[in-house]
């Protein structure tokens, strides 16, 4: 849960504080997200050439190694001169990450009693929560009130404390296996591709519309900076609140998992289009978007927790590649996703962005349900 939060905090909090940066380095906003955009690079190819070796090393090694490399990467950040050399920081921050947040979900299966696996899982992606109400918020009131810099100092000061809980935690070094998988032969396993295919829409719409929500509070709808943070505080408060209902998906999901979970991911796709769609009609209201940030929340929380349990139950012996590969499919949808969308936003505006994430829902709905369709034509 700390590592989460962690990388989910520094992962989310170039966007709310973007304009203070630009300032600051006297580039565009433009040129500073382009930071997030190589964190996730670099978070894609750790998660695609590393993560396999979680199932040969061990959880814990990963984490301690991940998290002394991110430490240092926020340091650079904190005094990082230009954007160039911000966007270098960030890269090796991404390459940490992308070892760290399989071997979290990797370690979240292997301890998970019988029919708990949601549950707990739950619980480490409240780090996610903890990054949003603390970490996201608190860096725009820092950014707002003091300084960008200290914002990757805070970060740097508690990724050494997440260091220290992983050493003096009793964590297991989880191996599953003797031997690293890889990539190909993870993308082999049934329902794997599906399942990859679901969630680079589902990621390249968030960060689509997360990273350019806090760019049109203050340029569209003329607030400070620390606006932003309640935007997050809803957000997290939403994904948080969500926690109470992860029994009811292991409830769900026991005895039929995998119909169960296919009905429940084109449930939650659908859901996450019609929010999309909804902060589209709202987007001249700041009021109405933070209220609207919370349902996202909610919705994002679920989404992330039947996808991740999906992926997880797909082959055991290759959770490590696997989950390297959502991770990989994650973070090179926030590089793609905060460019692509970037290009839009700057010809558009911000209710374009909702539009595309709308129909990026829809295509990944639409692909369950026609795989379903072929199943059952198959038979």
């Amino acid at each position: 849960m700390a590592v989460v939060a962690v990388v989910g905090s520094n992962s989310l909090t170039l966007g709310p504080i973007a304009s203070d940066i630009s300032s600051d380095l006297e580039t565009s906003v433009t040129s500073v997200l382009a930071a997030s955009a190589w964190f996730g690079f670099g978070t894609a190819a750790s998660a695609l050439l590393l993560a396999r070796y979680i199932d040969r090393v061990g959880a814990r090694v990963i984490l301690s190694f991940a998290t002394i490399v991110m430490t240092l990467s926020f340091a650079a950040c904190a005094l990082a001169p230009t954007t160039t050399m911000l966007c270098i920081a960030q890269l090796f921050a991404g390459l940490a990450a992308g070892v760290a947040l399989p071997a979290c979900y990797t370690s979240a299966a292997i301890i998970a009693p019988a029919n708990q696996e949601s549950r707990i899982l739950g619980r480490v992606l409240t780090g996610w929560t903890i990054s949003l109400v603390f970490g996201v918020s608190i860096s725009a009131l820092i950014s707002d009130l003091l300084h960008w810099r200290v914002v990757f100092i805070v970060l740097c000061v508690f990724s050494g404390l997440s260091l220290i809980a992983v050493q003096r935690g009793t964590l297991p070094n989880a191996k599953t296996q003797g031997i690293a998988t890889n990539p190909i032969s993870a993308l082999r396993v049934k329902r794997v591709p599906y399942l990859l295919f679901v969630v680079a829409c589902y990621m390249t719409a968030f960060y689509g519309v997360y990273n350019y929500v806090g760019d049109h509070i203050v340029q569209s709808l003329h607030k400070p900076v620390r606006a932003n943070a309640w935007i997050a505080i809803s957000y997290g408060i939403g994904f948080g609140l969500a926690t109470f209902l992860d029994p009811l998906l292991d409830r769900l999901t026991q005895g039929t998992p995998k119909p169960s979970v296919n009905r429940l991911t084109n449930v939650a796709l659908a859901a996450l289009a019609l929010v999309y769609l909804l902060m589209s009609v709202v987007s001249k209201s700041y009021v109405l978007l933070v209220v609207v940030a919370g349902a996202w929340g909610v919705l994002n929380h679920l989404g992330l927790n039947i996808l991740i349990a999906a992926l997880n139950a797909t082959d055991p012996n290759q959770r490590g590649a696997i989950l390297g590969l959502y991770s990989c499919i994650t973070y090179l949808c926030l590089g793609v996703g905060t460019i692509a969308f970037g290009f839009i936003y700057s010809a558009s505006s911000f209710i374009v962005l909702c539009v595309c994430s709308v129909l990026l829902c829809a295509a990944a709905a639409s692909a369950g349900w026609l795989r379903k369709a072929v199943k059952v034509t198959t038979e």
